[in-house]
C-alpha cells in the first residue's frame, strides 16, 4: 500500500473504534444488552487481516477498508445497537459477505495455485467448486457463532426466539446467492478473458503477494 493509503486506513481504524466507545457508553445509559457485543466488536474488525496474516498473505487496501466497514455496519450497528431489528439489514449484509468471502476465496485458490491464470478445465471446475464451499463454510461459522452468542451472551442475533432455523437458513441462501454473483464473473472471464473488477482484485492482491 501506498503511504496515503496506509493512512487511510489507520484513520479509518480509529473512526471504528471511536465509533465503538460512542455505542458502548449509549449501550451503557440505556441499559441496552447490546454493551456485552462490544467485547466482540474489539475483533471483528481483525479477522480478516489476521486470517490473511496466518497464511502469511498481504492484504491490500481494498480489503482493508471492505472488512472495516462491513465490521463497523455488522459489529457496531448490527450487534450492540441493534440494527438487526431493521428489515431485511441482516439479509443485505449476508449477501454482501457471499460476495467478499467468495472474492477471498478465489483469492486464496489463486495464491495456491501460484497464478491468476486457470486455463485448465478441471482446474477451472475446481476453483468454483473451491469458492462457493469456502463461501458456505464461513456462512455456517458465522451461524454458529450467532448461535454462541445467543448461549454465551444473550444476544439473540441469530433470531432463535421469534423465527426458529428460518433466520439461519436465509443467511445461509443470500450468501449462497451472493457467491453465484462471484461464480457468474468468474465464469465470465473464463469464457470471454475480459477482466472485470473482481477479476483485477484478485489480480492486483496476487501482484502485491508474489509479483511485488
Amino acid at each position: 500500500m501506498s503511504q496515503k493509503q496506509k493512512k487511510i486506513v489507520q484513520v479509518s481504524y480509529a473512526i471504528y473504534y471511536i465509533l465503538l466507545v460512542l455505542a458502548a457508553i449509549y449501550c451503557y445509559c440505556t441499559q441496552k444488552e447490546g454493551l456485552m457485543m462490544g467485547a466482540v466488536a474489539l475483533f471483528t474488525c481483525f479477522l480478516v487481516p489476521l486470517a490473511l496474516k496466518i497464511l502469511h498473505l498481504n492484504p491490500i487496501f481494498e480489503i482493508y477498508m471492505i472488512n472495516i466497514i462491513f465490521a463497523a455496519i455488522a459489529s457496531i450497528a448490527g450487534s450492540m445497537l441493534g440494527a438487526y431489528s431493521f428489515p431485511f439489514f441482516d439479509k443485505v449484509l449476508h449477501f454482501c459477505s457471499g460476495l467478499f468471502l467468495s472474492e477471498l476465496s478465489y483469492m486464496v485458490f489463486c495464491w495456491l495455485k501460484k497464478t491468476t491464470v486457470i486455463k485448465e478445465k478441471n482446474e477451472r471446475i475446481l476453483s468454483i467448486i473451491f469458492v462457493n464451499a469456502c463461501n458456505m463454510m464461513i456462512a455456517v461459522f458465522w451461524e454458529f457463532f450467532e448461535y454462541g452468542c445467543l448461549i454465551f451472551l444473550n444476544n439473540d442475533a441469530i433470531n432463535h426466539y421469534t423465527s426458529g432455523v428460518h433466520d439461519s437458513m436465509t443467511d445461509m441462501l443470500v450468501a449462497f446467492v451472493g457467491g453465484m454473483i462471484i461464480t457468474y464473473f468468474i465464469l465470465s472471464y473464463y469464457k470471454n478473458n475480459k477482466k472485470n473488477f473482481w477479476i483485477k482484485l484478485n489480480e492486483h492482491f496476487y501482484d502485491i503477494n508474489f509479483n511485488s
